[in-house]
């Protein structure tokens, strides 16, 4: 299919799709949660066919991103600015769908669907502002729902988690054996502790039980009042396990390079990164996972607080940044920069190439 004639639906779908969130928004102000979630799940279902097909041909493979694992994308905060530095074709992964079904399914906990509602709302009104602020840059559209569902991220999670364990168990065995978080941390394998994370900036240092602790005096989840610290961690530890499983999965279904934000989703997925050491497709799409987080978090954006998007996108392209970033890497590497790089070192090729880039642009305009 012609990439004009997929640009132009694409866009015509962002338009469109500003008129649902509008009405969406109005909705849930007034408390019509299935309103809303009819609403924006007719809309999807409909374009379903040509969003598939602009997933499928519109871009090569793994040269586009996809900002996936985060609530919202915050252009107040300057967030799209990093997340457009690589790449030409840049979709955020649109969690309203996903949220709304979250809060339709849960009655068990009065304190989370309200912050559920919450989030959902800011989620709209954010994802207003990527179409009024971003349009022809960033891409609204909910991949996760249109991805087939797939049981074996949820096996691939299971067994993952499970594999920690000193001993051969299953989740009968877990919900029988273990109730504290002290005897979680008996039943780990050893130094297994140590890579389990919960919170954002979490003190690494402390043990598990100190971080667990704090991780739920945190946190609202939807669990009843009385769970106990064994049906707490699994649910935390197993959601993390298969939000990092389905990041991989669906960006390898759609060859797209997934952009994750958040440090605890990033740290899982390094962890099970190396299932996949011997697949090169899905390696060097994990490479660039990795440079697109350390991009997002070295990243000055008081260099950009007078900056237009529009501006910054068409200049960092035509600095050819990414490619610039890639080949340094490769050199650097000796052709395999994920084995033969330390952190530092690619810190220091992307920090010089963003400094010499903003001197290239403000000598331009």
């Amino acid at each position: 299919m012609n990439n004009n004639l997929l640009i132009d639906e694409l866009n015509n779908i962002q338009v469109e799709y500003r008129t649902i969130l509008i009405n969406a928004l109005k909705n849930i102000s007034d408390n019509d949660a299935d309103a809303v979630v009819d609403e924006i799940g007719v809309f999807w279902e409909r374009n379903k066919k040509i969003v598939q097909c602009i997933l499928r041909y519109l871009y090569q493979p793994y040269s586009a991103y996809v900002f996936t694992a985060a609530t919202i994308l915050d252009l107040d905060d300057y967030q799209h600015f990093p997340f457009v530095s690589l790449g030409k074709y840049h979709f955020w992964d649109d969690p309203i769908y996903k949220y709304i079904t979250m809060l339709r399914k849960t009655d068990v906990n009065r304190d989370f669907n309200y912050k559920m509602k919450e989030q959902i709302e800011s989620t709209i009104m954010d994802n207003i502002k990527i179409i009024d602020q971003a349009e022809g840059i960033i891409y609204i559209l909910p991949i996760r729902l249109l991805t087939e569902d797939n049981s074996m991220i949820y096996k691939a999670a299971d067994q993952a988690f499970f594999s920690m364990f000193k001993d051969s168990i299953d989740i009968e065995l877990y919900k029988n054996k273990f109730e504290t978080i002290s005897e979680i941390k008996n039943g780990l394998l050893p130094g297994v502790d140590k890579s389990i994370f919960f919170l954002e900036d979490e003190d690494s240092g402390l043990d598990l039980e100190t971080r667990f602790t704090d991780y739920k005096e945190s946190t609202v989840l939807p669990l009843p009042s009385d769970a106990t610290d064994a049906e707490v961690f699994w649910f935390v530890v197993y959601s993390y396990l298969a939000q990092a499983f389905d990041t991989i999965l669906l960006s390898a279904e759609h060859r797209l390079v997934p952009y994750v934000r958040y440090k605890v989703t990033f740290k899982y997925i390094l962890q099970i990164s190396g299932n996949f050491v011997d697949h090169e497709e899905i390696s060097n799409m994990l490479f660039k996972c990795v440079i697109s987080h350390i991009v997002h978090h070295k990243f000055d954006k008081q260099k950009v607080y007078k900056i237009d998007i529009r501006d910054y996108y068409e200049a960092i392209r035509s600095y050819n940044f990414e490619n610039l970033v890639f080949s340094e890497l490769e050199q650097k590497g000796n052709g395999n920069p994920f084995s033969n790089l330390s952190v530092s070192e690619v810190n220091t090729i992307i920090n010089r190439n963003f400094d010499s880039f903003f001197r290239w642009f403000h000598d331009i305009n």
